[in-house]
């Protein structure tokens, strides 16, 4: 018979089994042990016991957004004494240090060669750009931008207006988000860049003054080629009516089914209403039905033919006045677009393909009508204070001309179409500006 193994207890053989039992035993313990150790981390590379830290879910990184530090940058960024961070003054340049000191402070990658800072040659001021290093080395060199412009109008007649709204509102929405994936990384594919830009406002904006037109202009063939998406902020704090709370608006997404996809594949947050609006709707201009009149940093965009989404609660009774103050914002609902925006920068880089249906002049007008009715409801639900009675029967007009075009059921003509511009350009009007007797005849 052949050799076997035998443990010998007070001069008995016991059978092989035993053995058998008692090194499975041993086995477990061991592995127990050193699998409790690369649980706790405790045997991995610092690489290693990062790569498994950094799996937070998207309810976690949302959770992690912090109301004290957004609330913290708009009241430094938008006090009296930043004087309402004129293009090229003391103050906009103490903006542009703080914005750089923050994707510093972060651990954010400079993106222009080794510096956080742009100057702009074609005017004044500079633009402020850093990123985050993608996840994925097949998807790293692909670029999701989330942008806002830092710049106001200063002091006009000897009055401050601070730009709390417009636009240090989006500047600390991107801030905080930037603070909070730089500590996860690993959950981002594509690589993300944060861009803060001057010089925004008239009359710089629309010309190569223009922050974002200059930006552009100074990236390669290649970088350019490499950029997915632009998701560009501008009013993120705001409240146009009382009788739709929440409101936020998401415009460009009728550009292409894989943008609406990713629009419409968000997770819902509570008490946020994104309504999904056409370009044209938002571009459209009084009394020449045949101008548009580009209102952010995202048309900079259009022009070098880069896809891009455009976030905005609206324009409110503050817009460009001496009123829009830290005091006068929303900030429950300003986490809450961060959030919201949060979770639209990870489908971007993780979820959305290459956008090759792209169309810059397509509109959605049965979208369009359904947001424009939501709006003149919840409008005519809570009017403004002291409005013209000629307004309000304007508006309950309205609401007829809307329930006609709603019933067509092929193409809008561009006459009818341009009617349901008018309504909205009517409860723009109506909703900032109440007493206006004007807001009728728009």
């Amino acid at each position: 018979m052949g050799k076997h193994f035998v443990i010998r207890v007070a001069g008995s053989k016991w059978p092989n089994i035993i053995v058998i039992a008692v090194f499975t035993l041993v086995l477990c313990c061991l592995t127990f042990y050193f699998g409790t150790k690369v649980a706790l981390g405790e045997l991995l590379s610092p690489r290693e016991r990062e790569n498994i830290q950094l799996s937070p879910s998207l309810s976690e990184l949302q959770s992690y957004i912090d109301t004290t530090l957004l609330k913290r940058h708009v009241y430094d960024l938008a006090s009296q004494e930043m004087k309402g961070r004129d293009v090229g003054s003391d103050e906009g340049m103490r903006a542009i240090s703080y914005i750089e000191n923050e994707f510093r402070t972060y651990g954010l990658k400079p993106w222009f060669n080794g510096h956080y800072q742009q100057p702009i040659r074609t005017g004044q001021g500079a633009n402020i750009a850093a990123f985050i290093e993608g996840a994925d080395p097949q998807h790293r060199e692909e670029i999701v931008i989330l942008s806002a412009h830092h710049d106001h109008l200063g002091v006009r007649e000897g009055l401050i207006y601070p730009g709390a709204d417009d636009n240090i509102s989006s500047v600390s929405l991107m801030l905080e988000i930037a603070r909070v994936l730089s500590k996860y990384p690993q959950v981002l594919k594509r690589s993300v860049l944060f861009v803060s830009f001057d010089a925004e406002e008239k009359p710089e904006g629309g010309t190569e003054k223009m922050g974002s037109m200059y930006f552009l202009n100074q990236l390669s063939t290649s970088q350019r080629r490499n950029i997915v998406l632009m998701i560009g902020m501008d009013l993120m704090a705001g409240e146009i009516t009382a009788g739709l709370p929440g409101t936020l608006f998401v415009v460009g997404s009728e550009k292409s089914q894989r943008l609406s996809r990713l629009i419409k594949t968000r997770y819902l947050i509570d008490k946020l209403h994104p309504l999904l609006l056409s370009l044209s709707m938002v571009e459209a201009v009084p009394y020449c039905p045949w101008c548009t009149r580009p209102v952010s940093d995202y048309d900079s965009f259009r022009k070098a033919d880069i896809p891009f989404i455009f976030l905005s609660t609206g324009r409110t009774k503050n817009y460009h006045t001496p009123d829009d103050t830290p005091g006068s914002l929303h900030y429950e609902k300003l986490v809450r677009n961060a959030a919201y925006v949060l979770d639209l920068t990870l489908g971007a880089s993780n979820e959305l393909a290459r956008i090759d249906d792209y169309n810059h002049v397509s509109k959605d007008w049965k979208m369009d009508i359904e947001v424009v009715e939501r709006l003149l409801s919840g409008l005519l639900k809570t009017p403004p204070q002291n409005i013209y009675s000629g307004n309000l029967k304007t508006l309950q007009d309205d609401q007829v001309t809307l329930s006609a075009l709603n019933r067509k059921s092929d193409n809008l003509s561009w006459y009818k179409y341009r009617k349901l511009q008018n309504v909205l350009l009517r409860m723009q009007c109506i909703a900032a500006r109440a007493s206006w007797r004007i807001c009728k005849w728009l």
